[in-house]
C-alpha cells in the first residue's frame, strides 16, 4: 500500500533569539542560539566584533588613534573616564585600575602613553565621577577598601574624613555617596565642596536606611531627581540645596536582588540586571526588557555600559563554550533599546567596561583577555577579535515542526557571500554540508529523514552575509 507524501515549504525567518520558549515548540522564525551574527535587514551578517581600542581627535569628526599598549604585566579591573578641559582645550583622560589597585591615565583626544598615578591605590569594587571643583576638572574615586580621593590632572589627594563609599555621583551642587555594610546609608557633602563631609544642618549629612530592601549599591542623577539604587529597590530623592527640602519616596521593589555593576544610563531610562532579567527604568516605574536572556551563571561579575543605543551587557552564559575557561564573563550581549534586537558576542574573557562620551568622542571601552594577553578594546565590526576570527554560529530549534510525520529533507536553498558550513539534523543523525561563497543562490541536495530536524550555520569568517534558508521537505503520513 502506498503511504500518502506531501511536501512544504519551510523558510527559516532571522526574527531573533528566543530562549523562554521551549526549543520543540519554538518556530523556526526564531533560534535558540546564536552567537557572534547579528541580524540585519533580514540577513545574518558578522558586524560585530573587537578592536583595539582607539582615542579620538578633538577637532577632526572621525579621525581615530590608538590607544597605547598595557603597561607590562597590567590586568585592568576597572575603566573610567575622566572628562577635563584645559586651558578651554577638551583633555579628557582614560583611568584604568589594575587587579592590584594601581592607577594609570592617558589622553582621549591626543597620542599619548601611560601615567601611572603616584601615591594612592583604588582596590576593590571601585567607583568615579568627573566634577568640576573650585573651577578644575576632577575626577572623584572611591571604593569600600579605598580612602576617598580627587584626582587632580595627575594628583591625589584624599579624603580621610568621608566615608569609603561604594558609588559615588554628582547631583545638582552636591557629592552623593552610598555606604553600604553595617552602616546602609546614602551621604551627602556640603554644597560645591567634595572634601567636606561634617555633617551639620548646613553642610554635609547621610539618609540611613533600616528596612529590607538590602545594601544601597548606587546612586544616579537622571531627569531632576536622585534615584538611589538598592539591592532590592529604588528610591527617588528629591534634593535641592537645603537639606530641609530633601524628600524620599520608594518607588520600585525588586523580587530578587539587583546587580549594581549593571546599572547604566541609557539616554532617557536606566537599565539593570536583577535576579529576575534585564528592566529598564523611566523614572517612575520599571519593568522587563530583555526577555530573552539566557541563563546567567556568575550574575555578581556582570558589568553594563550604554553605547551607540543599545546596552550592552557583559556576563557569563551556561551552555557558551566559544570562549575558554576560566573566565570572568564569556558573552557580551548587545541589546538595541529602541527595536529590541539582541546579539552575543563571545570573542573575549571581559572584565571590564566603560561608556566614553564626550565631545567627538562616543565610544564603549572594555578590559578583555584573548589569546593569553590582557588589552583594551572597542567595539568592532568585522566579526574579529583583533584580526582573529571567530566562529559564528545561528542554529534553528531542533524539533519536529508540529507533527510527528517522518519529515524529508529534500534541500536547502540560500544565498551566502562567504564560506559557510551547513549541519543539518535529524533524529540522532546529522551531515555537514561546506559552502563556497557566492552571490548567487545555493541549493544543497541533503535527503535525509527524521521526526524532528534542525539546521545549523557556522561561518569561520570575518565578514558575513547569508539569507534565510528555504527547506524543502516530504511529509510521510502516519499509518
Amino acid at each position: 500500500m502506498r503511504v500518502p507524501t506531501a511536501s512544504r515549504t519551510v523558510r527559516i525567518g532571522f526574527k531573533g533569539i528566543r530562549t523562554t520558549t521551549d526549543e520543540s515548540v519554538l518556530d523556526w522564525d526564531y533560534t535558540p542560539e546564536m552567537y557572534n551574527y547579528r541580524i540585519q535587514n533580514g540577513v545574518l551578517t558578522g558586524k560585530l566584533g573587537l578592536d583595539a581600542a582607539k582615542g579620538f581627535d578633538a577637532v577632526l569628526h572621525g579621525a581615530r588613534h590608538a590607544y597605547p599598549a598595557l603597561p607590562s604585566g597590567v590586568k585592568v579591573k576597572g575603566i573610567f573616564h575622566y572628562r577635563r578641559r584645559h586651558q578651554g582645550n577638551y583633555d579628557d583622560r582614560l583611568v584604568i585600575q589594575t587587579s592590584e589597585g594601581a592607577l594609570y591615565y592617558t589622553a582621549v583626544f591626543e597620542n599619548d602613553t601611560w601615567h601611572e598615578v603616584e601615591g594612592y591605590t583604588l582596590s576593590g569594587d571601585a567607583a568615579a565621577v568627573s566634577y568640576n571643583y573650585g573651577g578644575k576638572d576632577v575626577l572623584l574615586m572611591c571604593s569600600p577598601s579605598s580612602t576617598f580621593a580627587v584626582l587632580d590632572d595627575g594628583t591625589v589627594k584624599t579624603v580621610t574624613s568621608a566615608p569609603r563609599f561604594s558609588s559615588v555621583t554628582v547631583h545638582n551642587e552636591r557629592i552623593y555617596g552610598t555606604l553600604n555594610g553595617e552602616s546602609n546609608q546614602l551621604w551627602f557633602s556640603d554644597d560645591f565642596n567634595p572634601e567636606n563631609w561634617s555633617v551639620s544642618g548646613d553642610e554635609a549629612g547621610y539618609i540611613s536606611f533600616s528596612d529590607e530592601c538590602g545594601d544601597a549599591l548606587a546612586a544616579v542623577s537622571f531627569l531632576g531627581y536622585l534615584y538611589i539604587f538598592r539591592e532590592h529597590g529604588i528610591y527617588r530623592l528629591t534634593a535641592y540645596g537645603d537639606q530641609s527640602e530633601f524628600s524620599l519616596k520608594k518607588l520600585f521593589t525588586a523580587t530578587g536582588r539587583i546587580y549594581k555593576n549593571t546599572i547604566a544610563l541609557c539616554g532617557d531610562r536606566i537599565m539593570f540586571l536583577t535576579d529576575e532579567g534585564v528592566f529598564t527604568f523611566d523614572g517612575y516605574t520599571a519593568s522587563p526588557a530583555v526577555r530573552d536572556l539566557p541563563d546567567i551563571a556568575f550574575p555578581t561579575q556582570c558589568s553594563a555600559a550604554y553605547h551607540d543605543g543599545a546596552y550592552w551587557l557583559a556576563c557569563s552564559l551556561t551552555g557558551c563554550d566559544l570562549v575558554p575557561i576560566p573566565y570572568t564573563n564569556n558573552v557580551l550581549v548587545r541589546y538595541g533599546i529602541r527595536d529590541g534586537d539582541m546579539s552575543m558576542l563571545a570573542a573575549a574573557d571581559i572584565l571590564a567596561l566603560c561608556s566614553v562620551r564626550s565631545h567627538t568622542a562616543a565610544d564603549i571601552v572594555l578590559s578583555v583577555k584573548t589569546g593569553g594577553e590582557y588589552k583594551l578594546a572597542s567595539i568592532g565590526e568585522y566579526g574579529t577579535a583583533f584580526d582573529t576570527v571567530f566562529p559564528k554560529i545561528y542554529r534553528t530549534p531542533f524539533s519536529d515542526l508540529s507533527s510527528p510525520a517522518i519529515k524529508t529533507v529534500r534541500d536547502v536553498t540560500l544565498t551566502t557571500r562567504y564560506a559557510l558550513k551547513l549541519t543539518v539534523f535529524a533524529d540522532d543523525d546529522s551531515r555537514e554540508f561546506e559552502l563556497p561563497g557566492s552571490s548567487a543562490p545555493q541549493t544543497v541536495f541533503v535527503g535525509m529523514s527524521g521526526r524532528k530536524i534542525g539546521l545549523q550555520l557556522r561561518s569561520e569568517s570575518g565578514v558575513c552575509y547569508v539569507t534565510q534558508p528555504v527547506v524543502r521537505l516530504d511529509i510521510t503520513a502516519q499509518r
